[in-house]
């Protein structure tokens, strides 16, 4: 059986806290719960609070899209018959619809077709594709399948049957010779978003299809419902574009005209309004589901594409039936699988499960599958047997990869496909007792005791006192949740439980009230009737929550869903990142520069080039070079839609690399963000900032003397033992302020790579505005003084009143912004001033009028920041070629 849950709390991460929590606005829980989701940097961040429709990818990033979408409307033109091929679970389903709406409305003369599970199983098959030939089809395009089916695309060739791919399963070596395989797991497609599901490919064909045929994005927007619908099934991450998809598809959901999903939300029971993922995994989907399991799944893609209300209710009625059905028969196959485990002991402790029977109803197994790992927490693998031939269903826990096991034993299986989570495959009954053995022995290689214990990962632990309704509520923009993004489970210790009850059928669910020092919240616990005991036994206790808003009469309150207890004392680990192969000084180093103390943080977003201008002793505005030219090659990403995406691809290539970016809080940033997940590049990884103490720059030279450096992120115009280093490809990560920042050694080769362009020039505007504050700013700076001014013309004000006075007007305002502006009311006799640390002591002098062009600091700050401005918009106007030339002046 399943072992105890071991609580994680995942390391805060206080310096990217507070940056993120300052940019944004939001509260440094929130921005923890952010990182904790992989969200290193501010755009990230902004980009997935918002998840606006317009931060979706154009389609023709996807490679093959071209040839995909002028295939298609080729067979437009030439009235040709197109057949959607699809899949039988609710991705498939869905993007069959939508593809088969998308062209009815071009005018295609189109049908679809959905292999039966049972009798034609998954994917490509030459009897159907042969069959389509007889009916007059020319041109099948798949959806959610196609990826694995090379031998079934050349023979369709021969049959002078076209075929397009659209797919996101994982690609093999060896690629179908279709017309067009679009699928963004291609090696070769540079596509920014990789983890689209089968219905969100389609998507992107579809944008495609109607860019090209004239169409606006409102008559693509119509399928967002559908898209949300499989997107969710298929239990993809809720990432990137899919959250974008999932989070305004959900309102389309709620208020859909479709007979056929309004038929399918009744029948589940489900309110309209009270819609969200939670409904859709486990009201709509499984309903979906069920006419691919049990039988045909035509039934769903009728009941999408139905446009009267009575058949579509018919159709939901005949659905919901297949749903109990299957159920029943699921049931079933579980108490057999539990006890053929049962009857044979030594099977239970494989720690992958290889079992079989010719009982078991092939449309369940994976389901069951999935039951059996909640269980047993190892991967499983549930094979349906009839005639001497298996087709089997497998489901996985994190750290084993099914794909990578079933391509390291394909030595025993006919096929397989899937995933690293789940996959499916097909094998002969006589080599299931080797294949389990050899699996095994794949997993005794990567499966350690440690992957193989079940965790319970907490965001953080917290006061319950810090569980106000404005910050629970704030908790809400993580959603939508799903795969990914989970839910924000957070953790607090000695709680003391006021009272418990067994609540619900059965008494099956628990009612408490807690305390935690002067706040009392209440919980409700799903299935944990069993721990009443040891709440009863327990003064205080150790909790595991999710935090929501509950809503009682018109009142609103905090309430904890408890996810499970522990007796104090024994709740958690740090949850720490795996770095076994990262030399650990070179680890320690890392951790030292990138957890600066919040007092150092303070000015950290400044440009650094914006910082050097403002410290120059002679305020001439002039910008030298430097050492220009570089001799090697130039990649120009600067309009690329996704920077951070293409930073991956590049150093994917595992060339040395420096990186270079704006700021002390961009190389926090992006630097966190490389040191997350499982990239070869983490063992060699460095940084340079300004802040960096003596130590750890003697430290920093040393390694890159050595050559242990292979990764290193900069603030621009890095000190000598940075830019002189031969990297072999330097990559600018922002927008260039100034020349002088691309001024690198002289013949220096290798690559010179430039991802920063337009979608970054807003913001270095605000920055060049706090460098060279105009009149709005400077007369709000001074409203400020004034309104502080006493009887006495003598006042103090602090840094903070002076930062949140402008930020409204300037939002980089830093420590520059003010003394510049007190700097130019100075020169002008308005004010005289003194600094303590960030205490400021000033007089007014209410007799002076004068004119800002008497300031030589305002003219200075002008006559830079329209040098600024016209270096950048230089940059950004340039071709490669110009840009050679720019940087030789």
């Amino acid at each position: 059986m399943q072992r105890p849950k071991k609580w994680r709390v995942k390391s805060p991460n206080p310096a990217l806290q507070h940056i993120i929590s300052t940019e944004l606005g939001v509260s440094h829980i929130l921005a923890q719960l952010l990182i904790n989701r992989g969200i290193y940097t501010v755009d990230q961040a902004r980009a997935f609070l918002g998840s606006e429709l317009n931060r979706l990818f154009s389609p023709w990033l996807m490679k093959d899209m071209e040839k995909a979408v002028e295939r298609i409307l080729l067979a437009r033109e030439k009235g040709e018959y197109i057949l959607v091929y699809g899949d039988y679970d609710v991705d498939g389903i869905t993007g069959t619809t939508i593809l088969v709406l998308a062209l009815r409305k071009l005018g295609c003369q189109v049908d679809y077709f959905i292999p039966h599970r049972l009798e034609e199983g998954y994917g490509l098959n030459k009897e159907a594709l042969e069959r389509a030939v007889e009916q007059g089809v020319t041109l099948v395009v798949t959806v959610d399948c196609g990826i694995s089916g090379a031998a079934e695309v050349a023979a369709a060739r021969e049959l002078s049957l076209d075929i397009v791919i659209t797919d996101h399963h994982e690609p093999p070596d060896i690629l179908p010779p279709a017309v067009a395989v679009v699928n963004p797991k291609r090696n070769d497609c540079h596509y920014p978003f990789k983890e689209l599901a089968g219905v969100g490919v389609a998507l992107k064909l579809i944008q495609g299809l109607f860019q090209r045929a004239g169409l606006g994005q409102r008559e693509w927007e119509e399928y967002l419902d559908l898209v949300c619908l499989g997107t969710v099934a298929d239990i993809v991450p809720l990432q990137g574009e899919n959250r974008i998809i999932v989070k305004h598809g959900l309102d389309k959901i709620s208020n859909t005209c479709r007979p056929g999903l309004q038929a399918l939300i009744k029948i589940s029971g489900i309110r309209s309004e009270s819609l969200g993922t939670r409904e859709l995994g486990f009201g709509l989907a499984p309903r979906l589901n069920a006419a691919g399991r049990m039988g045909d799944a035509t039934l769903g893609v009728e009941l999408l594409l139905a446009s009267d209300p009575t058949c579509a209710e018919e159709l939901a009625t005949t659905l919901n039936k297949g749903n109990q059905e299957r159920q029943q028969v699921e049931a079933k196959v579980l108490s057999e699988a539990m006890a053929l485990l049962e009857a044979h002991p030594t099977m239970a402790e494989d720690k992958v499960l290889v079992l079989s029977s010719a009982n078991w109803h092939p449309g369940v197994i994976g389901i069951v599958a999935s039951r059996l790992v909640d269980r047993f927490y190892r991967p499983v693998l549930m094979i349906s047997l009839e005639d001497g031939k298996g087709k089997g269903s497998a489901r996985s826990i994190p750290g084993f990869n099914l794909y990578q096991a079933m391509v390291n034993c394909q030595d025993y299986l006919q096929q397989f496909g899937g995933h690293a989570m789940a996959a499916g495959f097909s094998i002969d009954a006589d080599k299931i007792d080797d294949f389990r053995l050899a699996i095994n022995k794949y997993a005794d290689e990567v499966l350690t005791e440690e992957l193989l214990t079940p965790n319970l990962d907490l965001d953080a632990m917290v006061q319950l006192t810090d569980l106000s309704l404005d910050t629970v509520q704030e908790l809400d923009q993580l959603s939508p949740f799903g795969h990914c993004n989970p839910g924000p489970i957070l953790g607090c210790c000695e709680a003391t439980v006021i009272n418990c009850r067994e609540v619900g059928k059965n008494g099956g669910h628990l009612k408490l009230r807690v305390r935690g020092d002067h706040v009392i919240l209440d919980g409700i616990g799903f299935n944990m009737a069993s721990y009443s005991e040891m709440l009863a036994t327990n003064d205080t206790i150790d909790m595991a929550f999710v935090p929501s808003i509950n809503v009682w009469h018109g009142r609103a309150s905090v309430q904890l869903e408890v996810k499970e207890f522990k007796q104090v004392g024994s709740a958690t680990s740090e949850l720490g990142d795996n770095l076994d192969a990262a030399d650990p000084e070179i680890q320690d180093l890392l951790k030292k520069s990138l957890f600066l103390p919040k007092e150092k943080l303070r000015d950290c977003s400044i440009p650094t080039a914006i910082g050097e201008l403002c410290r120059q002793p002679e305020r001439n505005g002039s910008s030298s070079f430097g050492r220009p030219v570089w001799a090697g090659v130039i990649e120009d990403y600067r309009d690329y839609p996704d920077r951070i995406a293409r930073l991956m691809q590049i150093l994917s290539r595992g060339a040395t690399s420096l990186i270079l970016v704006e700021s002390t809080s961009q190389v926090l940033q992006v630097a966190s963000l490389l040191n997350y997940g499982e990239h070869s590049w983490r063992a060699n990884l460095a940084v340079y900032h300004p802040l960096l103490e003596a130590k750890e720059l003697q430290q920093l030279a040393a390694y890159l003397q050595a050559g242990k450096i292979k990764l290193l992120v900069s603030t621009s115009l890095p000190p000598t033992m940075v830019s002189e280093h031969p990297f072999e490809q330097v990559i600018f990560f922002h927008l260039p302020y100034q020349a002088k920042e691309l001024a690198l050694v002289p013949g220096t080769g290798g690559r010179l790579i430039l991802l920063g362009g337009k979608a970054q020039a807003p913001d270095a505007q605000e920055h060049i505005k706090a460098m060279a504050p105009d009149r709005e700013v400077l007369g709000e700076l001074f409203k400020l003084l004034r309104y502080k001014f006493d009887k006495l013309g003598q006042q103090q004000v602090v840094w903070e009143e002076l930062y949140q006075c402008l930020r409204e007007i300037c939002p980089r305002v830093g420590s520059h912004t003010v003394e510049i502006g007190l700097q130019i009311f100075q020169e002008l006799n308005l004010i005289k001033y003194e600094k303590q640390g960030y205490n400021y002591t000033f007089k007014i002098n209410l007799d002076v009028r004068s004119d800002l062009q008497h300031s030589s600091t305002y003219k200075w700050a002008q006559q830079n920041r329209q040098a600024l401005i016209k270096f950048q918009s230089d940059y950004l106007s340039a071709t490669t070629l110009q840009l050679r030339q720019l940087l030789q002046g």
